[in-house]
């Protein structure tokens, strides 16, 4: 299923904004740990180092009495610490065997915030390591550092500890922020990017309505150019030119054939005459008369392709005019049936005509001409020893012809194409038979300008019926007893000019 182009771009500028979005929202909460770590690092180290300043001495070891009256530094050391550490921080200066000799914080002094391997381990690099661990139950992590110093000649190691919960809490506040207002100023942003994008194709969407409007009757229409001088404005120049070439090309061929045709008329007349003159002759054999006869056949099938030609090409320049006058439909069926009575029985194929006596508003030749066509048609497509049967009717508002054959029947593929012109359901037999594709087409031109309309019901194998429907007409008395015909539909019908 293809996604129409707005779709496919909002999808696709979605899928990158949110690439982006999540990259730079990973950037950034990494960017900011980091940060925030580094700052308890800095403050860490800070606070170590005034520690360190305060309560280190060179001097040689104390004794026990002294050693005595230097736990009562442990209330020094405390202030020092809360001064110089971060609220909720921890400190502990371990001795030899990392036990506990000062501390400071809540449950500082309960056991060694770092451990007697890691302590002596720091004493023996004699240079400042930090850990990340958790020091209590709770699962809560602490940045530790442990300074090794020398106090009164003994070893020391001082283990600050600060809590990284602010951390975590600020990335978490962070995380919650994006997962919460990412999506939405996403979605946001992709009704934007939507709507502009269909705002920046609505150019294309009425060339394309511009562009389903003209057939070929239209092709001097163009598709409107929007403004400005970017790429969809020379799509829309790119596109009318191409129109000009089409309009330019199919009037040619067009004038062409009309011009032919008009020329073929006359000499196509002229042998007619001849061969009806040779036929007149007694001294004629049988043989030679059989070959005119066939000869003037052909004769009378090129002249009724001409006069299809004709006719399509006056449709086509729009000057297909009606001499339209108030004529029997049954009159005319007949007329246009009584030349083909020798192909149906040329090809053993009963020709019927029955029905009512209608009037309508018609012109008689072009009507007449659009019969003719139809009926040939039939003929031409039933097998011998069937019918062809040609039914005059009025249904409501409409009179019309019904043409009926035995003939294999056309397929519904076939009937949605079955009146455009050069189209044959059967190409193969249609060549055999001498058939052009224009009869249909020039039926439909006639039906559809007298304001009727022409369809077909068939199914394959079960024969063919071609009606032919024209508006019904009603006759009105005027002030001086006159009376004349006057359309159902004036409005559908107002080109029509009927003559009284």
């Amino acid at each position: 299923m293809s996604l129409p182009i707005r779709v496919r771009l909002t999808a696709w500028f979605g899928v990158l904004l949110t690439t982006i979005v999540c990259s730079l929202g990973t950037f950034l909460v990494l960017q900011l740990r980091t940060d925030l770590r580094q700052a308890i690092d800095d403050s860490a180290t800070a606070g170590s180092e005034t520690i360190v300043s305060a309560f280190a001495d060179d001097g040689p070891e104390i004794d026990d009495e002294e050693a005595a009256d230097a736990v009562d530094d442990a209330e020094d050391f405390a202030d020092a610490a809360g001064a110089s550490l971060p609220p909720g921080s921890r400190a502990q200066v371990l001795g030899d065997q990392a036990e506990v000799l000062l501390s400071h914080g809540r449950l500082a002094e309960v056991a060694p915030l770092l451990g007697g391997a890691a302590a002596a381990e720091v004493s023996r690099v004699g240079r400042a390591s930090r850990f990340t661990a958790p020091i209590v139950s709770g699962g809560q992590r602490y940045r530790i550092l442990a300074t090794p110093f020398e106090d009164r000649g003994a070893d020391r190691v001082l283990v600050v500890a600060v809590s990284l919960q602010p951390v975590e809490d600020a990335v978490r506040r962070v995380l919650v922020l994006l997962l919460v207002a990412g999506p939405a100023a996403l979605a946001a942003t992709m009704v934007a990017a939507y709507w502009l994008a269909r705002k920046a194709l609505r150019p294309v969407e009425q060339m394309t309505s511009d562009a389903q409007e003209i057939g070929t009757a239209q092709l001097n229409e163009r598709v409107a150019e929007p403004g400005g001088h970017d790429e969809i404005w020379r799509l829309a120049v790119t596109l009318n030119a191409m129109l000009a070439r089409i309009e330019h090309g199919v009037m040619d061929k067009q004038r062409l054939i009309a011009d032919a045709s008009h020329e073929l008329r006359t000499p196509l007349a002229v042998m007619r005459a001849e061969f009806d003159v040779s036929l007149r002759g007694d001294e004629l054999s049988a043989a030679g008369r059989e070959v005119i006869e066939s000869a003037r056949e052909e004769v009378d099938r090129v002249s009724r392709t001409v006069d299809n030609l004709l006719a399509l090409a006056a449709a086509d320049e729009g000057r297909l005019e009606l001499l339209t006058v108030r004529v029997e439909l049954r009159a005319v069926v007949e007329k246009a049936v009584a030349p083909l009575r020798l192909l149906a029985a040329a090809k053993q194929v009963a020709l019927t005509v029955d029905g009512h006596h209608h009037e309508v508003q018609a012109d008689p030749q072009r009507l007449g001409l659009a019969l003719t066509n139809l009926v040939e048609n039939a003929i031409k497509f039933t097998p011998p020893g069937e019918a062809v049967r040609v039914s005059v009717w009025r249904r409501g508002d409409e009179i019309g012809v019904t043409v009926s054959d035995g003939g294999p029947g056309v397929s519904a593929l076939d009937q949605e194409h079955l009146f455009d012109r050069y189209y044959r359901a059967d190409s193969a037999r249609a060549q055999a038979l001498g058939g052009s594709g224009l009869g249909l087409a020039i039926a439909r031109e006639v039906a559809v300008s007298h304001g009727g309309r022409i369809w077909v019901e068939s199914l394959p194998g079960g024969g063919s019926a071609f009606s032919l429907a024209l508006p019904a007409w009603r006759t009105l008395v005027s002030t001086d007893e006159h009376r004349r015909p006057v359309p159902d539909d004036v409005a559908q019908l107002g080109h029509l000019t009927p003559n009284t």
